[in-house]
């Protein structure tokens, strides 16, 4: 132990007499680290805020669509045939009501351009069912959503977001309830009536993409009322909200089961696919983890570049520390001590240029998770594997040279001037 501190004492007093050579040694060490550090950091961060945005828009949430199968070489049409209807919804929501918190089925009606004197907001009027706010995280900011009784009889109401309330009311949410919206759809004039209004959230927020007024946002009406308009009993997706603890993987395969079992085994064009959120996590993860270690392994090939100046730089300091090397071996030092000598003395160059380039690399990958507005989130994996490789170098390229100091011959090292 007193040997292995000894040296350690004399490496770092090598490296006090010699510390530009010692700094421009360290600095492959030092660019490959903070690179790994940097670009790693950079990939947790994406790959955080990414998880929080689709927990955002909805982890258990489960889209089920009609699709062609693998195997389909025809007319890519849908017939109405082929269609999902609401007695398959209803009797989907019965088979699985013990695992289901909410199902939404919506209707695209089309955009309107609502006016009131020199005011004008931006529509699209949108049908859903009461689980699509649950599941579309509607916040209600004043009034109600719609009652059972309003969806069943296809009343004229509608929710409106504040971003229209601003426009069209100053923001005042309550002089919007009770009012009328008065759109034009398809040739035809519908007036409803304000029954709430929902916190508007900007899908590009802090991306700078904000279309400010000119944004169009959705104006909800019952999914009974959008049919009455479109005339369309059918349906080519619909959203399922899976219940807390519920394996949403194993629920997605059943419920594709399911569809192909009961309505579309005997369909030779289309079949149900359903995926879920979680899923597209996983797999976008993946990618970014995929790319953010290529990445680093090529930022990586600066550390053997700096391994290969550590190997340099040893070989010049052993050949320029002959005599001395040749007192130890001739006052009875064994090669062994010469050797984990050295070794520890190229150890320690790769060590603190390490500990500076983590440093380094943990500012780079904070002002990289800045500029792309997401945390910093220093890697610690990538902090240990940066350390590890280091002292890695540090033993194998300081191997040679401390062997070629160990094996010297003590009296032609006496000799050398």
């Amino acid at each position: 132990m007193m040997m292995l501190y000894e040296n350690f004492r004399l490496a770092l007093f090598s490296l006090k007499a010699n510390k530009m050579r010692s700094l421009l040694t360290m600095l492959g060490i030092i660019i490959g680290v903070s690179s790994v550090i940097a670009i790693m950091s950079a990939g947790d961060s994406i790959s955080a805020k990414l998880s929080d945005t689709m927990e955002g828009l909805g982890a258990n949430n489960i889209e089920l669509y009609l699709d062609f199968r693998d195997d389909y070489d025809g007319d890519y049409y849908y017939d109405y045939s082929d269609l999902m209807d609401h007695d398959m919804v209803q009797d989907f929501a019965d088979h699985f009501s013990d695992r289901l918190k909410a199902i939404s089925v919506t209707s695209d009606v089309g955009a309107a351009d609502v006016k009131d004197g020199t005011k004008e907001a931006k529509v699209s009027v949108t049908g859903g069912t009461l689980g699509s706010f649950l599941i579309d995280d509607v916040k209600l900011m004043d009034g109600r959503f719609f009652t059972i009784g309003e969806t069943d009889t296809a009343a004229k109401v509608a929710l409106v977001s504040s971003k229209y309330v601003d426009i069209m009311y100053d923001g005042k949410n309550k002089d919007a309830l009770g009012q009328g919206v008065n759109v034009e759809i398809n040739g035809k004039s519908y007036k409803f009536t304000i029954v709430g209004v929902y916190e508007y959230k900007d899908a590009f927020a802090g991306m700078g993409m904000s279309s400010g007024e000119n944004v169009r946002t959705k104006l909800y009406i019952p999914y009974q009322t959008a049919q009455s308009i479109t005339h369309d009993d059918y349906m080519v997706y619909f959203t399922v909200m899976a219940k807390q603890g519920v394996d949403t993987d194993q629920l997605t395969k059943d419920m594709e089961d399911f569809f192909e079992n009961r309505y579309y085994s005997n369909n030779d064009r289309l079949h149900v696919v359903a995926y879920n959120m979680a899923s597209i996590v996983d797999e976008a993860t993946s990618l970014i983890n995929t790319v953010t270690i290529g990445i680093s392994v090529i930022a990586g090939i600066a550390l053997l570049v700096g391994g290969i100046g550590v190997m340099n730089i040893m070989l010049v300091s052993i050949t320029e520390r002959t005599r001395e090397i040749g007192t130890r071996k001739a006052l009875g030092a064994q090669n062994s001590s010469i050797r984990i000598q050295f070794i520890i003395e190229a150890v320690v160059i790769c060590l603190i240029g390490g500990l500076i380039g983590i440093f380094f690399g943990s500012v780079l990958g904070a002002i990289a998770a800045a500029l792309m507005k997401t945390s910093p989130m220093p890697s610690m994996r990538a902090i240990i594997v940066s350390l590890s490789f280091s002292t890695a170098i540090g033993i194998f390229f300081g191997f040679y040279p401390a062997n070629k100091a160990a094996k010297m011959d003590p009296i032609e090292a006496l000799r050398y001037e």
